[in-house]
This record gives structure tokens, sequence and C-alpha cells, in this order.
């Protein structure tokens, strides 16, 4: 999630372009972060050192953490715990900003505490985020207190993420007791637990699902495209039956259902949770029933 959201907060800045942002993300798998990259980012050394052992060595021919470790700025226990993270989405993020000249290694820390302060994230959180905590980041946005329903929203990041956009993002969620659906795609689950699943947007943001989903291309929403998103919920909701059921807890689905035209939903228990992919916006609602 931090890639877009430390992407944004640059492109605020007039530090990137939208497009560069694009350009930039998804990070390649193949991708391996600089030593020195993560080594300031996780404050094991300064920028100021790094920037100082870097002048120091000729880099076909000496490695950082090599002569970082000789000239006793790291030990050998800290190097191989940097070396963990060189496939950590974030360190290859900043990589690339490195590699082009977008920002300077001594240019990050400061950066990523004035997005820290401005998104007013503690330090535990930035913490998750950096390290791509799943169950932490989706606490920071949808602080649910039930371990089903956090479940469920994490199934939900889970299921995006490998299908739709690997730098899916949330914004903070929220309750209500009604709510004015846009068009929409929903499931209801039902069994030991009663939730309706409602993915809804307004425009043509549902194509950030419609278009990533299936080889179908849609310029705009209409019935075959709320379809691809209803089979997108009966995915994450049969995913999560399954944990559910290594609980002990039965719940089947019903039959998908989608209108281009929105409703007004009315319960004590409504939970909504924005969700940003493919550059398109769209909440994701829970509507809980209790016994």
């Amino acid at each position: 999630m931090l890639n877009r959201l430390f992407g944004n907060y640059l492109i605020e800045k007039k530090i990137l372009i939208q497009d560069q942002l694009n350009d930039f993300l998804p990070v390649p798998k193949d991708l391996k972060a600089e030593i020195e990259t993560i080594a300031v980012i996780t404050k094991a050394l300064t920028a100021e050192d790094a920037i100082s052992i870097l002048s120091q060595i000729d880099k076909s021919k000496q490695r950082f953490g090599d002569v970082a470790v000789e000239s006793d700025y790291l030990s050998d226990d800290k190097l191989d715990y940097l070396l963990t993270y060189q496939s950590n989405d974030f360190m290859k993020f900043s990589q690339i900003l490195f590699d082009n000249n977008i920002i300077s290694l001594d240019q990050i820390v400061p950066l990523l505490n004035e997005f820290q302060i401005q998104s007013e994230f503690s330090d535990s959180q930035m913490n998750s985020l950096i390290h791509d905590d799943l169950e932490q980041c989706v606490s920071i946005f949808v602080p649910l207190k039930s371990p089903q329903l956090k479940d469920l929203i994490i199934t939900t990041v889970q299921t995006l993420r490998k299908i739709v956009d690997r730098d899916v993002y949330l914004e903070k969620a929220y309750a209500a007791r009604s709510f004015q659906l846009d068009s929409y795609a929903s499931q209801m689950i039902v069994g030991d637990m009663r939730i309706n699943v409602y993915f809804t947007g307004a425009g043509n943001s549902l194509l950030g699902i419609a278009n990533h989903f299936t080889g179908d291309t849609y310029s705009e929403i209409c019935s075959d495209a709320l379809d691809n998103v209803s089979e997108f919920i009966n995915c994450i909701n049969g995913q999560f039956a399954t944990n559910l059921s290594y609980e002990n807890i039965s719940v089947d689905m019903n039959s998908p259902e989608y209108s281009l035209e929105g409703v007004l939903l009315s319960n004590q228990k409504l939970f909504i949770i924005p969700v940003n992919a493919n550059g398109y916006n769209f909440k994701v609602v829970l509507e809980v029933y209790s016994d």
C-alpha cells in the first residue's frame, strides 16, 4: 500500500507526476534494492554515512555492504538483516526513485517523516506499512473489532492484490447506519454469519475491477461489467468461507447480484471501506446482520 500512498504524496509535492508513478508501479519482481537504500530507510545508517561510503568505493569492484562492515559502519549480523529487505516492495520502489533521479538518498527520510506527519501515522503504523504487514496495514485503515470481519477485509485486499492491482490501497473506513449505493455488485454470506458484501462506485469506478478480473475490456459500466465484479466478490467470499471453516464457522453464499441503479441501504451495522485500485476509487460496503 505504501508505494501508492507515498507516491501520491510525492505527486502532491510536485516531485513526481502521475504518469511516472504509473510507469514505476508495480515494481519489477526481479529487482533488488541496494543495501545503502535499505540501510538509510531503516535508519541503520544516516544518509551522510551512506553517501560517504559510496564516495569512497568503486561499485563495479566493491560491494557497499562489505565496505560498510569493514569500516565498522555495520556489523555482519546487521548486514545480514538488511539483506532480507532487498525484495521488499517499498525498498524497491525507493530504489527506482533514486535510480531515476526523482529524489536522492539524503531526501528519503525527511520526505518519509513529512509524509508520516501529514498522514497522522504512528511510528508503529509506518513500520507496518514499510514492512507490508498486511494484517496491521488493514488495521490502520479498517479498525474493526470483529476478527472475522477483519479477516474478510484482509481476504479482500489479498484477492485484489493477486488479481487486480498489486498496489491497491485503502483509505480510512467508517461506520454508518445508512448509505446510498451507486451502481453495484453484491453477494450475501449466510449461515453462522450474515453479511452482504457490496462493491459500489460512482460513474465507471468499478471498471477498476471489471477490466482486470477477466480478459474483457469495457469502456463504461454495464451489466456485463457488473457481472464480472459480482464474480470477483464470489471469489473473495469463497476464500473467506474456507478460512471460517477452520474455525468451525459454517457459511454459504447466495447467488451474486448487481444493478446499474443504486439503492439506499439502512442498517445498524454498515461499514464503508474506500478502496483505490488501477486508478479508480470505489467502496466496499459490509452490511452486517445481527442475530
